[in-house]
């Protein structure tokens, strides 16, 4: 079973990970939408924070793509509006900070629409994650939570799935039997690090409907810099 994965800005992410995956991605979590009127209707006070949980986004929230909220924002590139996600949620050194693309993206986000999730896999990608898991014939998947040291194996179900996400911590490996896939949640962050065996992975990538980034050489985790 693979453990997971601390990856650092030291050096390009395909020269941290075990050699026999040559393919990484960067797949990004999905914004999300829920229905008009949702939040006045969940909220108590003016000062409560509000956010759905695992059930009502899975029941009622739908995926919004960086993309979309790119084109809201007058964003050009990805990195601009990672910059603007980490910045808000005070994930970066003041030398990287960008508060002014933090701001654009907090006029932005209004009618109902929230922040991916953070650290974690988000479950819109639990359907995809059913598929690539199990094609290689497997049937069970390994999962690893480093900080809680919780680690098992499952039959690779949506429910199973389901309760893994809800309960990790913030850092999560997911792999197949056979460890020719993996999925790794990434701390503060809104991405998700995908690695194959397989060389190329663009077709895979683009036939799971996953917004991502395929890496080269000289990808580093700190890509949006």
């Amino acid at each position: 079973m693979l453990d997971y994965i601390w990856l650092d800005d030291e050096s390009p992410i395909l020269q941290q990970v075990p050699v026999e995956y040559s393919s990484a991605a960067l797949i990004f979590s999905p914004f999300i939408q829920m229905p008009e009127g949702w939040e006045n209707a969940k909220r108590k006070n003016d000062y409560e924070h509000i956010y759905p949980n695992d059930n009502e986004i899975r029941g009622i929230g739908k995926a919004v793509s960086w993309k979309k909220v790119m084109s809201c924002c007058g964003f050009q590139t990805h990195a601009e509006l990672a910059l603007a996600l980490m910045t808000s949620i005070g994930a970066l050194r003041d030398e990287f900070a960008r508060g002014d693309l933090a701001e654009v993206l907090h006029e932005n986000i209004n009618g109902d629409l929230y922040y991916p999730s953070e650290d974690h896999i988000s479950n819109f990608h639990i359907p995809s994650l059913v598929k690539v898991l199990g094609a290689n014939g497997s049937n069970r998947f390994y999962y690893a939570e480093p900080i809680v040291e919780n680690r098992g194996v499952l039959d690779i179900t949506e429910a199973n799935l389901r309760t893994v996400l809800d309960e990790a911590a913030a850092e999560l490996v997911l792999t197949d039997e056979k460890m020719d896939f993996v999925f790794m949640s990434v701390y503060d962050s809104f991405i998700n690090v995908f690695l194959a065996k397989d060389k190329n992975i663009h077709e895979l990538v683009e036939r799971m409907g996953w917004e991502a980034m395929i890496c080269d050489e000289s990808t580093y985790i700190s890509w949006y810099r």
